[in-house]
């Protein structure tokens, strides 16, 4: 999934969630379902060179700030949970981040064996294209959600 997409499925963990200590393991574990999930993504390598991914990168970022930028103006009931729960369900994705840094300085990918990185990656067994419409459809079905809680 799109960081965005974690990012709206935390914070709407956050709001719907007053405690905690449920709602921040709430939003880690989101992360894997969603992954679970058939969403966008592509099998090639080369992918992670390509321009048009890398701005990509930074239109989700860029939203995923204008959400939390969102719940800071609207303040709605545990908007500080919200915002730390969507920045937890997004950021088991920074450990993909060593390897873009390798794949844009055209260096070969290093093979890790770490046992979350290995769950991570066979959770995710329907990465193409097409998953986007998966994407868009949990953007629209989560952003009408979360405007309701504002």
């Amino acid at each position: 999934m799109t960081a965005t997409n974690h990012a709206l499925t935390g914070a709407t963990i956050g709001l719907l969630v007053a405690n905690p200590l449920i709602a921040l393991p709430a939003a880690l574990l989101s992360h894997f379902i969603c992954d679970s999930l058939p969403h966008f993504g592509s099998s090639d390598p080369q992918l992670l060179q390509r321009r048009w991914f890398s701005q990509l990168l930074l239109i989700d970022a860029a939203v995923c700030m204008v959400l939390v930028g969102v719940l800071a103006f609207n303040h709605p009931f545990h908007w500080p949970l919200a915002a730390v729960c969507a920045f937890v369900a997004t950021s088991p994705d920074l450990m993909w981040l060593k390897k873009y840094v390798r794949a844009r300085r055209h260096r070969p990918a290093i093979t890790e064996r770490s046992l979350l990185l290995s769950f991570h990656s066979q959770i995710q067994w329907f990465q193409r294209p097409i998953g986007s419409l998966v994407e868009v459809a949990w953007f629209a079905g989560l952003g009408t959600i979360l405007v309701t809680l504002l």
